[in-house]
């Protein structure tokens, strides 16, 4: 609490709270608004790229959404970078001019956002209602008329704003702004001085940019909704409807969460201040993250061009994107969504066909977001832990780099099926040619191998500095360390490559259809046109001995562990080791649970719906890259005072 009678004179530098009373979680509240961000900018990123690449989409509509997609990378980027450096670094502090600039970024590119959206429904009007106009209509001078208009309005309103705070208001009761970003009205109010022209300018623009763009937009599709009512075609009505109801979605999204912030800031004194600044954090990432995801997937050029970019073997016939299968020469075109029970084929095949995940292909467009977000966060995440681990001696210890090992596992393991799953989800490149389906195989088996290992020698490791910390120094040295991990590689390679050659062995004539989203072990041998009895029991065998080995070992240590920590005299001690081995215990949980799942769906369990047992097969391989990183790198100090160092030089790094 601040003291009200002192007041700070112009003062350089603020402090930015994050979310007020949900400090202790912010850092898991950072993965979500991460995820977003990261999937806005690639997502408009790729959409920009399209747009500019493609001919066909030099139309009115495409340029707008690529102005769209324009505003949406800057709006997030304003605001999440420094969100993140609150959640996970406690870096708060902020220049105050710093503060005042993304204040004015953020404003700005709300109107800009407000006026593209006013701008497409115009558009969609005078497509549905006056066609034959359209083109003469909407030029592309009159586009870039307007869109120099929106963006000149925008920078107009605002800028008085900035001058008033910096002119005006030189006495401030606070420097603390209880706030995730630097929003109009949240630095406003720690002026110790009469603020009155400053909230209703704030007002004024706020009620000229929303209630302006609503009421056109309101108005656009109101005679939308009129003229497809009066149209004669069934199928033309709801081709029209789909249109609108996503235009819909995206514009209640937008402006339901803007006029919330707005109005709690000025009379929702009852609203918890997390809940405010919650959904005001929202309101800003999730229209940039959703916005592709709604104007890209869903409209049918723009996914038609993203699938010819990633897949060379796709053409298109009638708006269906159609792939070419080539078996032993033969070549025949089939659409997918053929009938999956017709397998057969009179030749030897050279690729397979892989589902997804059976029963909710619809879905794939939307199953792919969560995917790609643990995919993307488990990349940038390890990356990060191995450079500050490379970077800093203090952290070239044993501990450390059996967690550089596993996170190079974890990037590898995940990149060894993320791809391929976004292909079939988003792009429906479902082909997968012989060897590189083998290829993967061995790759994901290999490091779900290595994976296991590594969580022994970590378990090692623990039970090395608890139980004898006195002889940790000469136990682990340097060569120790790299033989452990040699081991674990020469150990899976060596288990998994007999099961690579054995699956060659057979012939695959019958079947191609694989319903997994990846190739896994029994999923292929399943296929197979011959007895596969030895491929089962040696599956089992290898699947059996490294689970059984490994859980044996960890479960041995961390008992080990237990009993000399319930020895220690030191409650805080205590408390601190069972922490570790908590944190430690959880993340072996969810690397074994969702394996062990699928290793008895795939031989006993025949009442398990295939699409939740390929769920948590696809879990198993992509959840633990991600929480390793978190559990191991976030809740790790040592490690997280670093990341901070490396990246924040002049941020003090608390002691407790």
């Amino acid at each position: 609490m601040f003291n009200s009678n002192i007041t700070v004179f112009m003062p350089s530098v603020l402090t930015l709270v994050g979310i007020p009373g949900l400090e202790s979680v912010q850092c898991w509240i950072g993965i979500p608004f991460c995820a977003m961000y990261v999937i806005a900018v690639i997502g408009n990123s790729l959409f920009l790229n399209i747009i500019r690449s493609e001919r066909s989409l030099h139309e009115p509509m495409y340029i707008f959404l690529g102005m769209l997609g324009v505003t949406d990378i800057v709006l997030s980027t304003s605001i999440v970078p420094k969100m993140l450096a609150i959640f996970w670094f406690h870096v708060q502090e902020i220049y105050f001019n710093t503060c005042l600039l993304q204040m004015g970024l953020i404003h700005t590119f709300q109107g800009i956002e407000s006026g593209i959206l006013l701008a497409m429904a115009l558009d969609r009007y005078v497509a549905i209602c006056y066609p034959l106009r359209h083109a003469a209509i909407f030029t592309h001078q009159l586009v870039a008329q307007i869109g120099t208009v929106v963006t000149l309005r925008a920078v107009i309103l605002v800028a008085p704003t900035l001058v008033l705070i910096k002119c005006r208001l030189r006495f401030y009761h606070t420097t603390v702004i209880s706030h995730s970003y630097c929003e109009h009205m949240a630095i406003v109010k720690l002026a110790a001085e009469n603020v009155q022209v400053n909230k209703i300018y704030g007002l004024f623009v706020a009620f000229t940019v929303a209630g302006f763009d609503l009421t056109f937009i309101t108005l656009s599709y109101i005679q939308v909704f009129i003229t497809v009512f009066h149209l004669p075609q069934k199928e033309a009505r709801l081709k029209a409807f789909n249109t609108c109801i996503a235009h819909i979605c995206v514009f209640l999204q937008f402006y339901l969460l803007a006029f919330f912030s707005f109005f709690t800031h000025r009379l929702g004194s009852h609203v918890p201040p997390y809940i405010h600044i919650l959904f005001s954090s929202i309101y800003l990432v999730v229209p940039p993250f959703l916005n592709p995801l709604v104007y890209g997937a869903k409209t049918n050029q723009i996914r038609i061009h993203v699938v010819k970019m990633f897949c060379e073997d796709a053409k298109t016939k009638n708006g269906e994107v159609v792939y070419l299968l080539i078996d032993r020469g033969l070549e025949k075109s089939q659409p997918f969504g053929f009938n999956m029970t017709d397998n057969s084929t009179y030749h030897y095949i050279s690729s397979f066909f892989l589902v997804g995940i059976p029963g909710l292909q619809e879905f794939h467009c939307w199953i792919g977001i969560p995917v790609f977000l643990l995919y993307v966060l488990s990349l940038l995440g390890n990356s990060v832990i191995i450079v500050t681990i490379k970077l800093e001696p203090s952290l070239h210890q044993p501990m450390y780099f059996f967690f550089c090992m596993l996170a190079i596992n974890d990037m590898a393991l995940a990149s060894s099926t993320g791809p391929k799953m976004l292909g079939i989800f988003w792009l429906e490149a479902h082909r997968f040619e012989f060897k590189n389906c083998l290829t993967q195989m061995f790759l994901i088996h290999t490091f779900c191998i290595i994976e296991s290992a590594l969580l022994v020698t970590m378990a090692f490791d623990r039970y090395v500095a608890i139980c004898i910390p006195l002889r940790y120094t000469t136990i682990l040295t340097k060569p120790i360390v790299i033989i452990m991990g040699l081991g674990s590689v020469t150990r899976a390679t060596l288990m998994i490559l007999p099961s690579t050659f054995l699956i060659k062995r057979l012939p695959y004539y019958t079947k191609d259809v694989i319903n997994h989203a990846y190739c896994e072990h029994m999923a292929v041998v399943k296929l197979a046109s011959a007895n596969t009895h030895i491929n089962r029991v040696y599956g089992i065998s290898i699947a059996l001995s490294v689970m059984i080995l490994d859980l044996v070992l960890i479960a041995t240590s961390y008992v080990k562990i237990l009993q000399a920590v319930f020895r220690l005299s030191s409650q805080n001690a205590r408390s601190k080791a069972l922490g570790t081995c908590a944190v430690h215990v959880s993340t072996i949980l969810v690397s074994y649970t969702p394996a062990l799942f699928s290793f008895l769906t795939h031989r006993i369990g025949k009442k398990v719906p295939p699409s939740i047992h390929i769920i948590f097969a696809s879990l198993y391989l992509l959840v633990p890259p991600t929480v390793n990183l978190l559990v191991y790198g976030v809740k790790t100090k040592q490690i997280r005072d670093r990341v901070i160092s490396l990246f924040f030089p002049n941020k003090k790094i608390s002691e407790d």
